[in-house]
């Protein structure tokens, strides 16, 4: 779509630039789980995953709503955070340090995905598309809660332990 003439255009671009930040975000969903060291980091990493296939399908669902087909529209934000976070990757840190780069770049993405699904949802309601903005919601709640799961990992856990090295 080139060209944002009404809101309708405007959620389209957005949903699709979602749905290509959560497709980017499962290719380097195997990076965290196996660069993770703490059981429970990579456990919350995992189950993420499992959760981000459901965001997916919800996504492909508005769009079917939409009746717009499955795009992958441009994402440079999640494309930037993702490459920063494979940098951090291959820099030389112990195992401890390397969990608390994770989380914290993990923690980005996931801000980023809470304000770009907090706007969908706001959109939808104005729009009085009450299922999208159910569905956007439900993905808005998990994407909270597991920036939740992992500021807690994050103080209780990892970096007291990073912090020791």
């Amino acid at each position: 779509m080139t060209e944002l003439k009404t809101m309708r255009d405007l959620l389209v671009h957005d949903i699709q630039m979602m749905y290509n930040a959560e497709k980017l975000g499962l290719e380097s969903h195997a990076l965290l789980v196996e660069k993770a060291s703490d059981p429970q980091l990579k456990a919350a990493f995992e189950r993420h995953g499992v959760e981000t296939q459901q965001q997916v399908a919800r996504l492909e669902q508005i769009m079917n709503t939409l009746e717009v087909k499955p795009s992958r529209e441009a994402n440079s934000a999640m494309k930037g955070l993702l490459t920063d976070c494979e940098k951090l990757t291959r820099k030389e840190s112990t195992p401890e340090v390397l969990d608390a780069m994770l989380i914290a770049a993990a923690q980005k993405m996931e801000h980023f995905e809470i304000a770009c699904y907090g706007t969908a949802v706001r959109m939808t309601e104005d729009m009085g598309m009450t299922q999208a903005a159910e569905l956007l919601r439900q993905t808005l709640e998990e994407e909270k809660k597991t920036d939740e799961i992992l500021n807690d990992l994050a103080t209780q856990r990892v970096n007291a332990k990073a912090e020791m090295m």
